[in-house]
């Protein structure tokens, strides 16, 4: 309808229908248009194409800000060996149909998030032929809206978006399957793909365009057109704007209704509630870490793609972004009981008021905020400041404290106690000797350290791979089934690594001892049961002559790696390794006798760090920080009288099993007192050297009473220790000191 005008000032434009809309992330404009393959030329739909880019080639992943994440992770093989096929495909009624691509104007200076300049005043200016009403945002972008002889604007609602590359992006806010189906039919076509900010990730598409376009030889590209809606925040301009924010608000609107985003993305994206920001904060934290004194963010698992997934899948990693959303969970909103009772296990319904309260606390928000104020027009009470209503334009005050406090304490559990240190260290020794002289291995190694995304793409392929040599079809072997070769390659490396880091031990017998250690290690229930030790030891803390400043938090996890840390170097050799002694297999009289590592069983290693420090070399470094012992015993107590209750009935379980048509009545006391002696061997075996405190605690205990254990709690695969009871009727168990040896 109208060509590019006279004025050169901006040189990349859309036009089509406009409009406007408004969302949770303010008022949104738009214009309706398309984005066409074809021959190569100047005329707006052509150039569109050129213009769109997945976020991924817009930004750096090293230097993504977690609160900037737009999207979900591309899934590259899914366009390579579906959506392209079906883009070029062309029917008898014509080509196939994609749903608009939703595409957003945003700043970037030199690959890093901007701002746009202020939107300048209205004006009706005469361009093109035609006058339009225009209003500009100084060398970032200009609208054009066509107006009549009146100069009011037309009914037609035909509109022009300008705008400067050098400062600004159109990036695909959803439907970048689609689009980056469209950019890798363009870039093969064009040879452009070195061009572009998606160079490395050619190796996925080529081969896969040109066999297709093969396919379908009389294939005319000029008719295969995708519909595109652009969209640009006009309220969101000037320095104290925050443009990318809305466009991530604006995702999570378009695709509520759509199929559920993993829920690694829902807590990269979403602003709904406060865990999910402070979990962010996180992230952000060892993103932006330049003291080298926590994990690297590579260790952590932020992008699985699978709607529901708790536990990592890359061997490569030490935890996932899960896990850290559990730790402000406990630790900051609670309940309270999680942590202050070491009996209560975790389930049941929460009382959001009760979370929402014990967060206030938590974070010490009474020296932050005055009892009432005022945020973006509306009026907040400080004590109704909970996980799904708080100030948006306070975000920040909130993070910050967090991030000083619970945030870098956490962190630091988990970047310097001894296990994840070494693992830590051996990644990173994995990256410093990784030799990059190839495109697979380039692959490989961006899906360890720095591709979001990558690693699931080159797992898909692969496994497509070999369902297609399976089938009995002419499989290639590309670069991209060799980066996942090369990946596969890489772990036997780093476990070799990882345990020279742990155990200063390469030979066979200590792999298998690392290993097993870290079968356990990295589990959520292990890190997640460290963490609430941090939660109730702080709350028992509180207790103490002086109160607490939550300022001294990082401190406090200072002291507790210090502890962890001083046993983990005790008594160094074959016979008494501490650090092998959560290890369910590969040593002998295991303290770890839980049959699964789901979440919950967390509170049964919260013991385990518990017991840790009930050793002198590990005590004298918390020992500053409580006057009273006697509490933390208590503590102590109770955490191993609920373990042991879990042992019992896990023991009672495998005598059922192992011995069917034997009474209850006869099976429960025998299982109490194998679950009784084992302890008591594995106590004296790792931390005691003697069965005297764990004969005086259990004659104790025996008359105070063991906490009340549910057997669903202890439910698990009771198979696994159905070995350990067999025989037990041919040697009737007579004392605790018959099984102690005593």
């Amino acid at each position: 309808m109208f060509g590019s005008g006279t004025k050169l000032t901006f040189r990349d434009y859309v036009q089509g229908t406009w409009g406007t809309f408004a969302t949770p992330a303010g008022r949104v404009d738009y214009i309706m248009t398309k984005a066409r393959l074809g021959e190569v030329t100047d005329d707006p739909e052509r150039q569109l194409t050129k213009s769109l880019a997945p976020v991924r080639e817009v930004m750096e992943a090293g230097d993504l800000d977690f609160n900037q994440l737009l999207q979900r992770d591309l899934d590259d093989h899914r366009v390579a060996v579906k959506l392209i096929p079906y883009l070029l495909d062309l029917k008898p009624t014509g080509p196939a149909f994609f749903p608009p691509i939703v595409a957003v104007l945003l700043p970037f200076r030199g690959r890093r998030p901007s701002f746009f300049e202020p939107l300048g005043k209205q004006e009706v200016v005469p361009d093109d032929g035609a006058r339009w009403q225009q209003e500009q945002a100084g060398t970032s972008f200009r609208v054009q809206r066509l107006v009549g002889d009146d100069d009011r604007l037309h009914p037609a609602s035909v509109g022009k978006l300008w705008w400067n590359k050098t400062e600004s992006q159109l990036v695909v806010l959803d439907g970048q399957h689609r689009a980056m189906a469209l950019l890798a039919v363009e870039r093969t076509r064009t040879n452009s793909w070195q061009e572009s900010g998606g160079a490395r990730f050619k190796s996925f598409y080529e081969n896969q365009v040109n066999q297709a376009l093969r396919g379908f030889d009389d294939v005319d590209l000029s008719r295969i057109e995708v519909p595109v809606t652009v969209c640009w925040f006009p309220e969101e301009t000037g320095e104290e704007a925050k443009p990318h924010e809305a466009a991530r608000k604006l995702f999570v609107d378009v695709n509520k209704e759509a199929r559920p985003p993993s829920d690694s993305r829902i807590i990269l994206l979403s602003d709904a509630e406060l865990s999910n920001v402070l979990t962010r904060r996180m992230l952000s934290e060892l993103r932006n870490d330049t003291s080298d004194s926590l994990l690297p963010i590579y260790a952590v698992e932020y992008d699985n793609p699978e709607v529901n997934s708790t536990r990592p899948a890359r061997w490569s990693v030490l935890t996932n972004i899960h896990l850290l959303k559990f730790a402000v969970d406990r630790c900051v909103f609670g309940p309270p009981k999680y942590l202050n009772n070491v009996a209560q296990k975790i389930g049941g319904r929460l009382s959001q008021t009760e979370l929402d309260t014990f967060m206030q606390r938590q974070l010490d928000l009474t020296s932050l905020f005055p009892d009432q104020f005022e945020d973006g027009g509306f009026t907040y009470q400080r004590e109704k400041i909970g996980n799904t209503e708080f100030p948006l334009g306070r975000m920040d005050v909130i993070s910050d404290r967090f991030a000083a406090t619970w945030g870098r304490a956490i962190l630091t559990l988990l970047s310097r106690t001894a296990p994840y240190a070494a693992h830590a260290k051996a990644l990173t020794q994995s990256k410093d000797d990784w030799h990059i002289d190839d495109t697979g291995l380039t692959l490989a190694h961006d899906a360890l350290f720095s591709g979001v995304g990558v690693f699931w793409t080159l797992r898909d392929s692969y496994e497509h791979y070999l369902e297609k040599k399976a089938a009995g079809l002419k499989a290639t072997k590309s670069d991209v089934i060799r980066a996942w070769e090369a990946l596969k390659g890489r772990e036997d490396t780093f476990e070799t690594y990882r345990a020279r880091a742990y155990l200063d031990s390469g030979r066979t017998a200590a792999l298998k001892q690392s290993k097993a250690a870290y079968a356990v290690f990295n589990t959520h229930a292990c890190q997640l049961g460290m963490v609430m030790t941090l939660g109730s030891l702080w709350e028992l803390r509180k207790e103490q002559p002086g109160g607490v400043d939550i300022n001294e938090l990082p401190q406090f996890a200072d002291a507790l790696v210090g502890a962890w840390n001083a046993y983990f170097a005790l008594e160094q050799g074959k016979a008494k390794d501490r650090r092998l002694a959560f290890n369910k297999s590969e040593v002998s009289q295991p303290l770890n006798q839980i049959a699964n590592m789901d979440t919950p069983q967390a509170v049964y290693f919260r013991y385990f760090w518990l017991q840790v420090l009930d050793t002198p070399e590990a005590w004298e470094h918390v020992a500053p920080w409580f006057a009273n012992r006697s509490a933390f015993e208590d503590m102590l107590s109770t955490a191993r009288g609920l373990y042991l209750g879990l042992c019992e009935e896990q023991q009672f379980k495998a005598l059922k099993t192992s011995r069917p048509g034997v009474v209850d009545a006869k099976l429960r006391p025998e299982a109490e007192q194998v679950a009784r002696a084992a302890l008591g061997r594995a106590l004296k075996e790792w931390f005691y050297g003697t069965a005297e405190p764990y004969k005086s605690w259990l004659a104790q205990f025996a008359q105070e009473g063991v906490p009340t254990q549910q057997p669903d709690d202890a439910a698990g695969d009771a198979e696994d220790l159905a070995g350990s009871a067999e025989g037990a009727e041919d040697e009737p168990v007579t004392s605790v000191d018959d099984l102690l040896g005593e």
